[in-house]
């Protein structure tokens, strides 16, 4: 049995469909209880040109080549370059408040496998050793009941074949971003996290998230794994991205249609 359909059997028994949360229809036959199939399909990719580096849209121009950003010149980033599934709105927000919120873990496959196959289609044939979640803070986990981003990576990481390694953890919880400038968000979590193990030099990383929001968060991630002399690629579920006309919508290659446990 194909792994959606027995996410959607799980989820029948536990979880009653009921309304979809963006247009208020039954949600039955959709990705998960609360979102119907409908809005699923409104999600929406990045569209080129992107930034090499964070993944960003870039403005287009006519006949030039994808270069990295403003702030990517300015500020490079400790990853080798981030790739994202969708844009945190509409759908892809939904589905991850759905997760993170309501606690729906078993979303993590679907959410998971998306992130796998943006990273395939970005980086094919990528030799990483291993996929890296960014952790949360302990209370955070406590009142979830879950660590999100590190269900997500598992997921992943099966989808890949590659082993998923606890090699982070979080020694704070930052205050919020919103309204932060750049630097304070930078300063804001500044040494959050902590490798766990030593001895990360030439290990190549593939570095998971569920959502990408200022950038900061995942960048102090990296951070710390370059330091300990890993290389790091990082992936993300969604990103928010201030521009709103980089993105297209419509069914790719991961719809719900297709039978795969994507996001």
């Amino acid at each position: 049995m194909r792994a959606r359909a027995v996410l959607a059997r799980v989820f029948a028994y536990v979880i009653p469909a009921g309304p979809c949360v963006l247009c208020g229809e039954d949600s039955e036959g959709g990705p998960a209880p609360g979102l119907c199939r409908r809005c699923w399909r409104a999600r929406r990719k990045p569209l080129p040109p992107l930034c090499p580096v964070c993944g960003l849209p870039l403005p287009p121009v006519e006949g030039q080549e994808p270069h990295p950003c403003g702030a990517c010149l300015v500020d490079p980033p400790p990853y080798q370059a981030h790739v994202s599934a969708y844009l945190y709105k509409g759908p892809a927000r939904a589905l991850v408040l759905l997760y993170k919120d309501k606690r729906r873990y078993p979303l993590a496959a679907l959410i998971g496998t998306a992130v796998a196959r943006v990273v395939l289609r970005r980086w094919p044939g990528a030799p990483y050793d291993c996929v890296v979640w960014v952790p949360s803070p302990l209370s955070r986990r406590l009142s979830r009941g879950f660590e999100p981003a590190g269900l997500v990576a598992r997921a992943a990481a099966r989808r890949l074949g590659l082993p998923a390694r606890p090699l982070l953890t979080c020694r704070k919880r930052p205050r919020p971003q919103k309204g932060l400038s750049a630097a304070a968000r930078r300063e804001n979590v500044r040494a959050a996290f902590a490798a766990r193990e030593a001895g990360l030099k030439g290990l190549r990383v593939l570095l998971v998230d569920d959502v990408r929001t200022t950038g900061a968060t995942l960048a102090e991630a990296a951070r710390v794994l370059v330091r300990g002399g890993a290389v790091v690629y990082a992936a993300t579920f969604a990103s928010v991205v201030a521009r709103d006309f980089d993105f297209q919508a419509g069914d790719g290659p991961d719809s719900p249609g297709d039978g795969a446990r994507e996001a």
